[in-house]
């Protein structure tokens, strides 16, 4: 009986010092320095709205550039601002777009698309004084040209007397 009794102690101090030991070293795991997230967490990708910029050359509207943006901004500092970016961001793009000079009206596949976005983005943060804007990068950009001829032509034809 003693010795049932002794092996029965045994058992639980086994027990609770392996319990112990196990409880001490995971608090030493959750005391390391904290993992630095890298470039992609906290993030958010937000998309814009789209915008459509009238291009004028020679005292005349020549054609329309459509643009819809997405930018990255961490999600907690996108949250704490008063003025959210997406207008920020649509109105800096119109400006950049809309005092373009020397527009290829007949190439317009080589508008320099990588200095929009950097002007944007380098706006963007300007106005609002820090680097709120982590990356701007292009989700759609057409030119469309204005023409005498099409469907709002052909309602006109129909019009007339």
């Amino acid at each position: 009986m003693i010795k049932v009794l002794a092996i029965g102690l045994w058992v639980c101090a086994a027990t609770l010092g392996s319990s112990w030991v196990a409880a001490n070293l995971r608090a030493g795991e959750s005391a390391e320095a904290p993992k630095k997230p890298d470039f992609f967490e906290g993030l958010d990708y937000r998309k814009t709205d789209s915008i459509a910029v009238p291009l004028i050359a020679d005292n005349a509207i020549r054609g329309y550039a459509l643009a819809r943006f997405v930018y990255t901004i961490d999600g907690e500092l996108a949250a704490s601002l008063s003025v959210p970016p997406d207008p920020v961001i649509l109105d800096e793009a119109f400006r950049a777009v809309y005092s373009v000079s020397g527009f290829d009206f007949e190439h317009p596949e080589r508008y320099d698309l990588a200095a929009l976005v950097a002007s944007v983005k380098s706006a963007v943060n300007t106005r609002y004084g820090r680097d709120v804007v982590e990356d701007v990068m292009v989700d759609q950009f057409d030119f469309i040209p204005k023409s005498p001829t099409g469907p709002l032509a052909e309602v006109k034809a129909a019009q007339l007397p």
